[in-house]
């Protein structure tokens, strides 16, 4: 009984992990979206990478990274008004960090499951 209960757990936090990889990825692409966007366009797309950016990070309530999801949303909202080359760059540090908070939630479920 003990090691159905363990082998549940284990794939919960199996299946978070690929959820919150899976979110990653789409992020990835509307941040990639969100550089060449303008106007109103921008500023929905914006909004919804932000929402998604939070709902990670409060998945795992364990782990206090709320500077980190500050930092992040902010610059996706400088993104919106930003063009061009400095667009692309944004865009590119934004994914960088958004994977960095990626490996920090993600690192405690890896040793849970050990």
């Amino acid at each position: 009984m003990a090691q159905t209960m363990e082998n549940e757990s284990k794939g919960t936090e199996a299946g978070k992990k690929s959820r919150i990889q899976d979110k990653v990825g789409k992020l990835g692409n509307d941040i990639d979206t969100l550089a060449k966007k303008t106007g109103d366009e921008a500023f929905k797309l914006a909004k919804n990478i932000n929402t998604e950016i939070k709902s990670i990070s409060e998945e795992i309530k364990s782990i206090d990274v709320k500077d980190e999801v500050k930092s992040i949303t902010t610059r996706v909202e400088k993104l919106v008004d930003t063009t061009g080359d400095n667009a692309k760059k944004l865009a590119s540090d934004i994914k960088t960090d958004v994977k960095k908070l990626v490996d920090k939630i993600e690192s405690p479920i890896s040793k849970k499951k050990q």
